[in-house]
């Protein structure tokens, strides 16, 4: 009966491991193991059972502890990911390691009395047992037991102190699985019982497992972008290595690219005029960098966004390639519908996929408008200032590597060029709209215009931009007023303590206001305005910025005429 028992309870465990494998292709690893394991110590204490020698039985023990020395350690890994804990890899192989030494003296038996002593097959009742001498090196397994039933204690107790953070059915469902594992173990050695319920307490354990596999997946957010991103027929996928072989695809690009369906799994994808070959494969060839940057691909009447993404194994170098097709037809169209009302647009796919930022961009610069309404004095200052930004960053990118500048920096320069004077929402109408020379008092209140801000940049901004923008957009409204030879406000910083963005941002605030007539003085020719400017590097402005500065003349000019 009790063979029966255990061939019940065997039965059941490879079927719920089945039902874990069926119910999802990319169950996480360790409950596989579990299930395993389990099957593994069930098939022991079943063949235990019904051994008829000594040494079918000391087999079936050896059988029986592989689980019994990794189901813990499997335990462990899964609990961890329930609590979403991360454990120093170190110690996790401390753990394996100590569960392998266990189960290399277990494989002793019968050969040496380092775990048991003696060891006696005992019939009767129905089924068979061992009865052992257990050997000095016996003492570990408990060690390894009561070990890991602190660990899980510590981290059901983190469960429940982080019980906003991981969800409660988790930290219940997470409390029985353990205490039904190892309850099991700890009643068998208290009562000394013949017949194992260990098993049984791992299948309440994989019930539970079952029981909440959905739910607990549901908070894995990489799980679920991998199973939605699986389901979008629109994403393509092809594997090669860093000699060029074909290594796999899925079933979406073997539908738009027929030719993969005769490349050969670890042969050199054969060359063709095909466009999947002229405007991919033949980039990685060549070993262009390019390649590994988005470009749109035409195949039919649609059209695909192609990403090259490197393969790398640990630390080493580059192993290989992935390429990922996304169908962006129904975009592309969009947008050409855009463009036929509205030839103003410029064509690149950037602007086209980036609406939102550029609606943020709109509100940032009605709000400086806005600002700037207020001020009687700077009429199309922040318009004028930020094409000035805009015209001098172009010139700066033919010279970036010197002042060791990048073309997205410099962009996030520009962007931020209109947010420089927002902090004047903050200065009283009385001060802001004086069309006469300021008092000291008044010229104090103005001067916070710059700190202010800096504040509204951050407020305004922050946790809605990315960090780089904001610190230039704060930078750039901060500083602008300070000067090389540290005599400008808000700080006195000084030389390159000025971070670049301000030092840009002040040359073309100056050069409006000379050239632009202001209630309290006429416009300056652009040649005083040049001379005034020149005279000033190295006291107002950075030098080296500066002299570049001088050469955007030609264009400047150009742009001042045409908006008079």
């Amino acid at each position: 009966m009790v063979a029966g028992f255990y061939f019940v309870v065997l039965l059941i465990s490879v079927v719920m491991t089945g039902s874990i494998l069926i119910r999802n292709r990319k169950v996480d690893n360790a409950f596989i193991l579990f299930g395993f394991l389990l099957i593994a110590n069930c098939a022991g204490q079943y063949m235990l059972a019904i051994s008829e020698t000594v040494e079918t039985a000391v087999w079936a023990n050896k059988i029986m502890y592989v689980g019994g020395c990794y189901l813990p350690f499997v335990i462990f890994l899964v609990v961890t990911r329930l609590c979403n804990i991360s454990v120093n890899r170190w110690f996790k192989l401390f753990l394996l390691g100590y569960a392998t030494v266990v189960l290399a003296l277990v494989m002793t038996i019968g050969h040496t009395d380092w775990y048991y002593k003696s060891v006696e097959l005992v019939q009767g009742d129905g089924f068979n047992y061992i009865a052992k001498e257990y050997g000095p090196l016996r003492i570990l397994y408990p060690i390894m037991m009561v070990m890991y039933s602190v660990m899980l204690l510590f981290f059901i107790g983190y469960a429940i102190k982080k019980r906003k953070e991981i969800p409660t059915r988790t930290v219940v469902s997470m409390s029985i699985l353990c205490a039904a594992v190892f309850l099991t173990y700890v009643i068998e050695r208290l009562v000394g019982a013949k017949v194992s319920y260990f098993p049984v307490g791992s299948l309440i354990g994989m019930t539970l497992l079952i029981r909440y596999f959905d739910r607990i997946n549901m908070y894995d957010m990489s799980a679920n972008i991998i199973s939605s991103v699986e389901k979008m027929q629109e994403y393509g996928y092809i594997v090669i290595d860093n000699k060029c072989r074909y290594v796999s695809a899925n079933e979406t690009v073997k539908t738009v690219f027929p030719e993969v369906k005769n490349w050969i799994v670890d042969k050199p994808v054969p060359a063709s005029e095909s466009c999947l070959y002229q405007n991919v494969i033949r980039g990685l060839l060549r070993d262009d960098d390019n390649i590994l940057t988005h470009r749109m691909v035409t195949v039919g009447e649609r059209y695909y966004q192609v990403d090259v993404r490197e393969l790398t194994h640990g630390k080493k170098s580059v192993v290989g390639f992935l390429i990922e097709f996304i169908d962006r037809t129904t975009e592309r169209n969009y947008y050409k519908t855009i463009e036929e009302y509205n030839t103003k647009l410029e064509q690149d796919v950037e602007e086209k996929t980036e609406h939102i930022t550029y609606i943020k961009d709109m509100m940032v610069l009605g709000m400086a408008e806005m600002v700037e309404n207020r001020d009687a004095n700077t009429g199309g200052h922040i318009k004028r200032t930020s094409k000035v930004v805009h015209i001098f960053a172009e010139k700066l990118m033919e010279s970036r590597e010197k002042f060791e500048l990048t073309k997205e920096f410099l962009k996030l320069v520009i962007k931020a060029a209109p947010m420089h004077d927002l902090g004047k929402v903050a200065i009283d109408d009385a001060v802001l709209r004086k069309p006469g020379k300021y008092t000291e008092e008044e010229y104090a209140e103005m001067k916070r215009h710059s700190a202010e801000g800096a504040r509204i940049v951050e407020d305004i901004l922050c946790g809605v931009e990315d960090e780089a923008f904001v610190e230039v957009a704060k930078n750039v409204a901060f500083y602008h007023h300070e000067k090389w030879n540290g005599f400008g406000y808000p700080t006195g910083k000084a030389g390159e303590e000025i971070p670049v963005e301000a030092r840009i941002m002040a040359l073309a605030d100056v050069f409006d206001a000379l050239v632009s007539k202001r209630c309290y003085k006429e416009a300056f020719s652009y040649d005083e305005a040049f001379r005034i400017m020149e005279e000033s590097l190295g006291q107002h402005f950075d030098p080296e910025l500066g002299r570049i500065f001088m050469e955007c003349r030609p264009e400047l000019e150009a742009f001042y005429n045409k908006n008079k």
